[in-house]
């Protein structure tokens, strides 16, 4: 097993920000996004996978993990948390970068991209939530809990929330994956350790539940629009959550939009999952578009590509993958892999 890779931290305007590194500064920086109720330890292994072509950075976003911010005092909406991770990058020298992100981060990242565009050299959409998809029915009625005074800090003080995800079968983590076996208690530990910590992070992590509104999203589809930066749409064929088929309306609306793949019999959490896999396709498409290196037209072995609306209902169709060529084709044009 691989020895943990260390958290380090870095003070921007908003708060001290935790993160993860890996890879060495002469590399291209690329920003990997985490969402809701995770950390930067869901891109533990991808990071590991990528760091010897890439400088890597895994943030803790504001109000999750080991960040620490005055929740009194900061909002910890998507405007600022993209405000912030656009600092963070500043603050380690990189005033343009790839990103990655996944979940609740793809609203941060979207408004970077609709609105700071300049500062990404490509973009990764992963399982993201986009438009009016958000929050997902167990994050609304996270919500709910969150806005009744105390229950969450009974509920977070006595470790009930912790008892309740790892040991039953049907709450959200174990939903996340399509093999169950593959998400470990130990990992939902550590994504809910810091709600074990104390009362000033268990807040943090009630400002966050409570800041989760589509308007952010909804906001940016005019800049994804006119977007033109290199972007690649990879998601899970049987997430859970949220449907390949948001994943393809992103990639009909994004200006940059290249390709759109779909990796089958893998649910929401695939950093959990499928890491390997993953980050095999987000490693080429990375090493395209910051190292010029040349991809070949087919891959070695090829995806089986599928279509589904989510909850474990994809459908298997021919092994195909949404192609667009520099010169202005269709995007709907279907290429084998």
């Amino acid at each position: 097993m691989n020895p943990a890779i260390e958290k380090k931290r870095i003070r921007v305007s908003y708060g001290n920000i935790a993160y993860l590194e890996t890879g060495s500064k002469d590399k291209p920086p690329v920003l990997f996004v985490h969402g809701i109720p995770t950390s930067s330890y869901l891109w533990r292994h991808v990071l590991r996978f990528l760091q010897n072509d890439f400088h890597c950075y895994a943030p803790d976003l504001m109000g999750l993990g080991d960040t620490q911010i005055d929740p009194l005092r900061t909002s910890l909406d998507m405007d600022n948390q993209a405000e912030m991770l656009v600092e963070f990058m500043a603050a380690l020298g990189h005033e343009s970068f790839g990103l990655v992100c996944h979940d609740q981060g793809g609203a941060a990242a979207q408004i970077i991209a609709a609105r700071l565009p300049d500062k990404l050299r490509c973009l990764v959409l992963t399982d993201c939530v986009c438009y009016d998809n958000w929050p997902v029915p167990v994050i609304r009625h996270l919500q709910q809990l969150a806005s009744v005074p105390l229950l969450g800090d009974v509920l977070g003080r006595t470790g009930i929330s912790e008892w309740l995800a790892t040991r039953v079968p049907i709450t959200g983590f174990r939903k996340g994956v399509y093999d169950p076996s593959k998400l470990s208690d130990e990992s939902i530990r550590e994504y809910l350790r810091p709600l074990r910590s104390g009362p000033v992070e268990r807040e943090r992590f009630r400002q966050f539940v409570l800041a989760g509104a589509p308007r952010y999203t909804e906001l940016c589809v005019d800049g994804l629009r006119t977007f033109e930066k290199p972007t690649l749409i990879l998601w899970a064929g049987d997430d859970y959550y949220l449907s390949p088929s948001w994943g393809r309306k992103l990639f009909e609306d994004i200006a940059g939009a290249e390709r759109f793949e779909l990796v089958p019999f893998c649910g929401h959490f695939w950093q959990e999952e499928r890491p390997s896999e993953f980050s095999s396709i987000i490693g080429t498409f990375l090493a395209e578009k910051l190292l010029g290196r040349e991809v070949p037209a087919q891959r070695s072995k090829s995806l089986t590509i599928m279509s589904g609306t989510g909850g474990g209902s994809a459908t298997p169709r021919l092994p195909v993958c949404a192609a667009r060529s520099g010169d202005g084709e269709n995007k709907d044009q279907e290429t084998s892999v």
